[in-house]
């Protein structure tokens, strides 16, 4: 049964919306998951003051768009949120960057660890061979 074939009123679908993201139990993903699933659902998850309380409950730093605005709160918000991600996304290389610098500058000491490692034990052998010439000098 759809949203549209419900008994339930236009307005009390939309109030359902609205609570469920005033509330935090909606995020974007479950408004555009909601507006594939019928006509009725489409059209209220495209409701722009929807998308505006959104905006302002996920960017609180940025200024909410108007209503009188032209551009739609729900493009805004897919601007937005494509900026957030790729910040992240960027942050994340970063720290990744950082990681293989880090890994590559063990990776160097412990080459030198292994060729000091290396040279003292040609030195061990080579002590080791002379104090058995003197053994057997003796």
């Amino acid at each position: 049964m759809s949203a549209s074939d419900s008994a339930l009123p236009e307005e009390l679908w939309r109030r359902i919306l609205e609570i469920g993201i005033e509330s935090s139990n909606f995020n974007y993903k479950d408004l555009c998951c909601l507006s594939i699933t019928c006509t009725l659902l489409n059209r209220l998850s495209s409701d722009d003051s929807l998308w505006s309380s959104l905006f302002s409950a996920d960017f609180p730093q940025y200024q909410p768009p108007s209503s009188s605005s032209s551009v739609s709160s729900k493009w805004l918000y897919k601007i937005r949120y494509g900026k957030v991600r790729e910040q992240k996304l960027l942050a994340h290389r970063r720290a990744v960057l950082r990681i293989q610098s880090e890994i590559n500058e063990h990776s160097r000491r412990i080459g030198e660890m292994e060729l000091r490692s290396a040279e003292e034990k040609g030195k061990m052998k080579n002590t080791v061979a002379e104090l058995l010439n003197l053994c057997k000098i003796r």
